[in-house]
């Protein structure tokens, strides 16, 4: 005769396989699911966060733009304006000489320096009809016009210092020019955030 589990019997072999069912979806999951530390949430490509570095391309019309508005901003007595031409960065404004405004014009050619910085060396100017030292000029526009902290005028060498190296957007980013190009209107900036 065949012995019957009494229902206390059954009780426990129906708990004991649903403990070994928990227990084995515990393994299972503790197996293919394991808890989240903190190196899963760091740089594994090095121990030191470094500055991240952005290559920004322009072209002379968003340049003259960024330009005009950044003068804009200054909000000074004199009234000026920097362009980029096809061959030249073009500045100009005009002197009071004897009661009349007389309109002043510089062609720079551009050199872009190792450290990123821009030198402008003095190609042509023109102020009205009047033969002025091309020395003088620089000395006139260094003297009578408050350029931006950044921008350095040396007249004796026919030459404005544009240190955008120095330009400040914040003190977490800096700019560094790597090429200037305005013949085929390229013009490529390095931009780095600290």
């Amino acid at each position: 005769m065949k012995k019957q589990l009494s229902w206390k019997g059954a009780f426990f072999v129906l708990a004991g396989l649903i403990l070994i069912c928990i227990l084995m979806v515990g393994i299972v999951l503790a197996r293919y699911f394991p808890e989240v530390d903190d190196s899963h949430f760091e740089m594994k490509t090095g121990t030191e966060p470094a500055a991240s570095l952005f290559e920004i391309r322009t072209g002379k019309q968003q340049l003259n733009q960024f330009i005009a508005k950044q003068i804009e901003k200054e909000n000074h007595a004199f009234r000026y304006i920097v362009e980029l031409t096809d061959e030249h960065v073009q500045f100009r404004t005009s002197l009071l000489v004897l009661g009349q405004e007389v309109p002043v014009t510089i062609n720079f050619s551009p050199t872009v320096t190792a450290q990123g910085d821009l030198l402008l060396h003095m190609d042509t100017f023109s102020l009205g009809g009047i033969r002025v030292p091309e020395v003088r000029v620089l000395q006139l526009i260094k003297d009578f016009i408050e350029l931006p902290k950044w921008v350095e005028i040396y007249p004796s060498d026919r030459l404005v210092h544009a240190k955008v190296t120095a330009l400040t957007i914040s003190q977490d980013i800096t700019l560094r020019i790597t090429s200037f190009d305005l013949v085929n209107d390229q013009i490529s900036l390095d931009m780095t955030i600290n």
